[in-house]
């Protein structure tokens, strides 16, 4: 009688399992069981160089099941504007009922980010970014492959650059020199260069003198000081007296120094400051001068991305 009584406990324990099993089986849905709720990247900006940037990888995983699950393996790609910066291994783990988060470490390929700059602005400043994979999982119900699938879209309003100015250079009884305004238009980019044109808009209100513009001289640099791209570009130009003419020239960025960029961008958690300044050289009754070279005229921009969380 006993063992009757023990068989029949037995039974109804595998009937139990089996039904449990059973109702995930049919009516949560074999996707539903185990999967992927969200994807961070968090990033502490002191460890960034210019050759890689360590990420740490925050997975968000729902497990349905009323038992534990374990992970066996599984593999995600970081990709931005087709370009993979990182593969990233999920080391097997055991998963518990409800919501986990895996931590895994990854690395950023920083040598990668100046041909993102390339393909970033071919597109009108406009990227995709995701992380692609899967997970293998095995459950009561069998070995599941999870399928990984994060996107999200970088837009950017970098160029084109308006800037009024309205800067006087004061040449003393022989009157002045106003520059109104600098356009800046993005007009090229290479993989290795990014070429803008600039229209400055110059008014001579000397005294009966005209101004002649022999050169103009650039120097592009980040808020935080890192130079981006310098140069001068002979313009021979003559403004007569009373008149307000646009001198055009092009400014060229050295795509090769985005990676250093990239480490005072996520420093300042994603917004980094663009300065393109400008100064003249001129000729004012015969004199050769250099004019607003102490204090150069300044057109500024905002590079801003939205990709990573900050541990600091």
């Amino acid at each position: 009688m006993r063992s009757l009584v023990k068989a029949l406990v037995v039974i109804i324990i595998v009937a139990i399992i089996a039904g449990v099993v059973a109702y995930y089986f049919l009516f949560k849905g074999v996707r539903g069981v185990v999967n992927v709720s969200g994807i961070e990247l968090w990033v502490n900006p002191s460890e960034v160089t210019e050759a890689a940037t360590p990420v740490e990888v925050h997975i968000h995983v729902n497990n349905s099941f009323p038992v534990g699950v374990k992970i066996d393996s599984g593999s995600l790609k970081i990709i931005l504007s087709d370009l993979t910066l990182a593969t990233v291994n999920i080391p097997a783990q055991e998963v518990r009922p409800g919501a986990t988060t895996l931590l895994v470490n990854a690395i950023l390929d920083n040598t990668l980010l100046d041909d993102f700059w390339y393909r970033h602005l071919s597109s009108e400043e406009k990227s995709d970014m995701s992380i692609e994979g899967s997970i293998k999982v095995s459950t009561p119900m069998g070995v599941l492959d999870i399928p990984v699938k994060y996107s999200s879209i970088i837009e950017t309003r970098s160029f084109p650059i308006r800037q009024e100015l309205n800067r006087e250079y004061d040449a003393g009884i022989l009157g002045k020199v106003i520059i109104r305004k600098l356009i800046l238009e993005l007009v090229e980019i290479t993989p290795s260069e990014t070429k803008l044109k600039a229209s400055i808009t110059i008014e001579n209100s000397l005294k009966m003198i005209p101004l002649y513009i022999n050169w103009i001289v650039f120097n592009v640099k980040t808020g935080g000081g890192v130079t981006l791209g310098i140069g001068e570009q002979e313009i021979p130009k003559l403004i007569a007296p009373g008149e307000v003419d646009t001198v055009v020239f092009y400014i060229v960025i050295d795509n090769s120094k985005i990676p250093k960029l990239w480490i005072e961008h996520l420093r300042n958690k994603e917004k980094t400051t663009i300065n393109i300044e400008v100064w003249l050289r001129v000729k004012i009754a015969e004199i050769s001068i250099e004019i607003f070279r102490e204090h150069p005229l300044t057109a500024s921009t905002e590079f801003e991305t939205n990709i990573f969380k900050y541990k600091t």
